[in-house]
């Protein structure tokens, strides 16, 4: 799915549809459970390879999200860093 998708040249804003947002939230879920696996890692044996199925899910949500937008025709929102301070204020 990723092979088909426009390259990244920054971050991608969840949201678009709801589709986008659920598998964002998703994402988020699967990086929270990553980040507690990591820290009980840290106290007691856990096997590698949970850390690299976590690990490669979120990733594997993330191109999922980007895919879901491109098939439905949802506009991926890009975060731009330098937009919102070179806006001038009313």
């Amino acid at each position: 799915m990723n092979a088909d998708l426009p390259a990244l040249r920054s971050f991608v804003l969840p949201g678009g549809s709801r589709l986008n947002a659920e598998l964002h939230v998703c994402r988020t879920i699967c990086r929270r459970a990553e980040r507690l696996t990591v820290a009980l890692a840290a106290e007691s044996h856990v096997d590698p390879a949970a850390l690299t199925y976590l690990n490669r899910l979120s990733d594997a949500l993330f191109v999922w999200s980007r895919w879901a937008s491109q098939q439905t025709g949802t506009p991926e929102t890009l975060w731009e860093p330098n937009q919102a301070a070179s806006q001038v204020s009313p």
